[in-house]
């Protein structure tokens, strides 16, 4: 990934990346990989017991909301998870949408991997971009109210949102071996906090769960139901008014 690495240490000083090893951020972005191959290939590992829930997903398109510097994009379309064949990276400034273009043919990713330069709300309004994705992941898109008003319309009945999780207060991240993979814990307090069941529901999702990869949390919500076709609000307003 010597190209990437070269790219990301651009990004940082543009002020697209934060300040962050870049090793770090390619971690981060690998986690987000083990916990949507978990998912797109129905199998996951709850606390110590490998579980098979029977909805196998079907291959699909994986949407990068707020995708700036390309973490995690660029990362899970060298190394492309289980079932995602195609990766859209949504951004809505035109100078990072220009230069993940740039990326992307300097990558060599052009077959597989689109740059969408739109605000994530008008995305989520335009009938060709509605439902379309299998999968939305975001690492800093937002507050949780915000990721889920705009990733909801963006995806199909039964796809999932990946969205990365703080870590606790004075909690280190250690990084884990490749083989524990992506895991779902069997509860989590603060994950339920930061995304109460009954908002969620409003957008279509089932209650948050919380996953681990590689040291790092993550949030995983299900759509079982539609999203309701007044969301996503203005271009703006879920950031102004959020849901949550």
């Amino acid at each position: 990934m010597t190209g990437l690495r070269e790219l990301l240490s651009q990004a940082r000083d543009r002020g697209y990346l934060g300040d962050q090893p870049i090793q770090r951020h390619i971690d981060h972005a690998s986690g987000f990989s083990l916990v949507v191959s978990a998912l797109m290939s129905g199998k996951a590992v709850a606390g110590d017991q490998a579980i098979q829930d029977g909805s196998e997903a079907p291959d699909g398109s994986l949407i990068d909301l707020g995708a700036g510097a390309g973490i995690p994009g660029l990362v899970l379309a060298l190394a492309p998870p289980v079932g995602i064949h195609r990766i859209v990276l949504l951004e809505g400034s035109e100078r990072r949408a220009e230069w993940l273009e740039s990326s992307i043919e300097l990558l060599r990713l052009a077959q597989s991997v689109e740059v969408l330069g739109l605000r994530a709300e008008l995305a989520g309004r335009t009938p060709s971009w509605r439902h379309s994705a299998v999968v939305a992941v975001a690492r800093s898109f937002g507050r949780p109210g915000v990721v889920a008003e705009c990733a909801a319309p963006l995806l199909r009945l039964g796809g999932y949102l990946v969205v990365s999780e703080p870590p606790f207060r004075g909690e280190n991240v250690v990084p884990e071996a490749p083989e524990v993979g992506a895991r779902e814990l069997s509860s989590s307090d603060g994950v339920e906090a930061r995304w109460p069941p009954a908002h969620v529901a409003a957008l279509g999702f089932s209650p948050a769960r919380e996953w681990r990869a590689g040291g790092f949390r993550y949030a995983v919500l299900r759509v079982d139901t539609a999203c309701p076709d007044r969301y996503p609000r203005r271009d703006g307003i879920p950031a102004k008014r959020p849901l949550f």
